[in-house]
């Protein structure tokens, strides 16, 4: 079996990060094959860089999908997960999704704990476009990270335990996720602080992708998911190009 692992940041570290997660939780047998998005932002933060990252998902899903069985979305916006899922005719997995659906079978309400002065609303908008608001408690957004802090999330563990035991007290969270690609590889850190249940979304994703390429279920072939009518498009990308043309 062969995952398709798109970080659509441009930042390599990002896909060393969440690879090596990947790698560690997959089913023996499965190969996870990461790639790395070549234009936008290096950190996704914002809605017009979730977009430029969306167009780039769907570039490196075009080039490097074609002999995979699966997809995962290394971006925790999960940018371009439902044009990928019209475009593909296998199973694309976003790991916020995979965390938010995990997060359910494990209490009752689930908070989400990012960075930055804009994520909050946007994952609280992924949420509700998931169904999934009624399980939501917050969003709680610590202050933007430095470039070290980035690459090393070891270093705000303890801004991370504080906000999780905040959200537990206050908001009655009985489980958090870790809204991030860079926190990928420290949720068993942040779990041993804290007295509830901790997830990413990578992890999850694997496993919610591994069972999909095994299932093996139909492409839809009616309703907004069915594979669109071939037509011209005009953009730089030709392996993006050509999958349009022989839809």
């Amino acid at each position: 079996m062969r995952i398709l692992l798109i970080n659509p940041n441009t930042s390599t570290f990002v896909t060393e990060k969440v690879a090596a997660e990947a790698r560690r939780v997959a089913a023996p047998g499965t190969e996870i094959v990461p790639v790395t998005g070549r234009l936008g932002a290096a950190i996704v933060s914002g809605r017009s860089e979730d977009a430029l990252a969306a167009t780039e998902a769907m570039c490196l899903a075009a080039e490097y999908g074609g002999d995979c069985d699966a997809v995962i979305l290394a971006i925790s916006f999960d940018s371009g997960l439902r044009p990928l899922r019209e475009m593909l005719s296998i199973p694309v997995v976003g790991m916020s999704e995979a965390a938010m659906l995990a997060a359910c079978t494990l209490g009752g309400k689930f908070a989400m704990v990012t960075f930055g002065n804009r994520a909050a609303p946007i994952y609280a908008e992924l949420c509700h476009g998931y169904g999934l608001s009624g399980r939501l408690s917050n969003v709680v957004s610590l202050a933007p990270l430095t470039d070290a802090e980035m690459r090393d999330p070891l270093l705000i563990l303890p801004r991370l335990v504080e906000a999780i035991d905040r959200t537990v007290c206050e908001d009655r969270t009985e489980a958090a996720i870790l809204a991030g690609a860079i926190f990928a590889g420290i949720t068993d850190d942040v779990a041993e602080r804290v007295n509830i249940p901790m997830l990413n979304g990578v992890a999850e994703a694997v496993g919610i992708a591994e069972m999909l390429a095994r299932v093996r279920p139909r492409k839809a072939k009616c309703g907004s998911y069915q594979l669109p009518a071939a037509k011209k498009i005009e953009w730089p990308n030709s392996a993006l190009v050509s999958r349009f043309k022989t839809f």
